[in-house]
């Protein structure tokens, strides 16, 4: 069982796990710190910025407390353009893109590496994926109102939208304001009213005019620095050109067509099985997910075998991914229950 196909969901799931209309008033100063407002009115203010347009340089810096990879560990990615490795540093290195955003139907968003880039570009229902060191692109047809399958970036505003939307009674919500980027701003801070979780707590920066994420900071319990940090350090509220979001495959790139079906009635979507379906234990920020990954640790090649253990520890039954935000228990036998907790809890969990 390859390391790259089998394990990159449960790496990348605690992610989602803890991340799991209006006119907007006209400010005199957007130097200066805003008017107060309620949370339920920045709320509103983030909902009604889903149109606007904008572009500028996004940041990504992880602290995670996770080893430092060495080079012999690391590998070319495959013909898809991941394996562990490259999905490993995605969550845990610092990283910059540019972002181009028009409305909710045009995007795109260019990660710079350092000898290479990968881009996500969105054009009305035509999206497309672009790898230049792996020379492959994959193209995707959707119909205007399928989102479900689309390919997703990590942006302040998409790392918002899926905070806010998983917001609870189990999350103490309260804002303050100040300034970003010489832009008037409002700190929305979600904090869970646990202690049995590892968040500590996440806060959404929110341009006071547009109502555009700006940043999105989350922080792991005890930890003086933030645990993920995505956040714009430059930021353009024109309407970028209608060029930016057309693209057209280099020469000599291998791509793949694929067509996502237009919607479906849930009657004729054919069921996934128990076994398919992962189990939810728990909610809120404690919530641990419990799916089933493949054949278990046995079948790796050496190279996967080596970064396993190279991140892992041997526990009973298994072997145990520890960051300061979330957990990973890779049973035996394929199993993977994965959440923002202690590892005991995880453990607890599997019996």
């Amino acid at each position: 069982m390859p390391l790259r196909r089998a394990w990159i969901p449960a790496i990348v799931a605690p992610i989602v796990v803890v991340a799991g209309v209006v006119a907007v008033p006209a400010i005199a100063d957007a130097g200066s710190p805003p008017p107060a407002k309620t949370p339920a009115q920045v709320l509103t203010l983030i909902a009604g910025s889903h149109g606007a347009h904008y572009s500028g340089t996004v940041e990504q810096t992880s602290d995670l407390g996770l080893p430092q990879l060495p080079s012999s560990m690391s590998s070319p990615r495959s013909s898809s353009g991941f394996d562990a490795s490259s999905v490993l540093e995605l969550v845990t290195g610092s990283h910059k893109a540019q972002v181009y955003v028009d409305g909710e139907t045009k995007q795109r968003v260019q990660l710079l590496d350092t000898l290479s880039e990968r881009d996500l570009i969105r054009n009305g229902t035509s999206v497309w994926t672009y790898d230049a060191s792996a020379h492959t692109a994959m193209h995707v047809t959707a119909s205007g109102h399928e989102k479900s399958g689309m390919p997703q970036a990590t942006t302040p505003a998409a790392l918002a939208d899926r905070f806010i939307s998983s917001i609870t009674p189990s999350t103490a919500v309260t804002v303050s304001t100040g300034t970003y980027l010489g832009h008037g701003v409002y700190d929305l801070k979600l904090a869970p009213r646990t202690s049995a979780t590892l968040v500590g707590d996440a806060v959404i920066t929110v341009d006071a005019q547009s109502g555009v994420p700006l940043a999105v900071r989350i922080d792991a319990r005890g930890q003086s620095t933030a645990a993920v940090r995505v956040a714009f350090s430059t930021i353009d509220f024109s309407q970028p050109g209608a060029d930016v979001f057309a693209f057209t495959p280099p020469k000599g790139t291998s791509v793949k067509n694929l067509d996502l079906p237009t919607a479906t009635p849930h009657s004729m979507r054919p069921e996934k099985t128990d076994a398919q379906k992962p189990t939810v234990i728990g909610s809120g920020w404690t919530t641990i997910v419990k799916t089933t990954a493949g054949t278990g640790t046995a079948g790796l090649d050496p190279k996967s075998a080596a970064l396993l253990n190279e991140l892992t520890q041997k526990v009973n039954g298994g072997r145990m991914l520890q960051t300061s935000l979330f957990t990973i228990y890779l049973r035996d036998d394929g199993t993977v229950l994965a959440g923002a907790v202690p590892a005991s809890t995880l453990l607890a969990a599997a019996k």
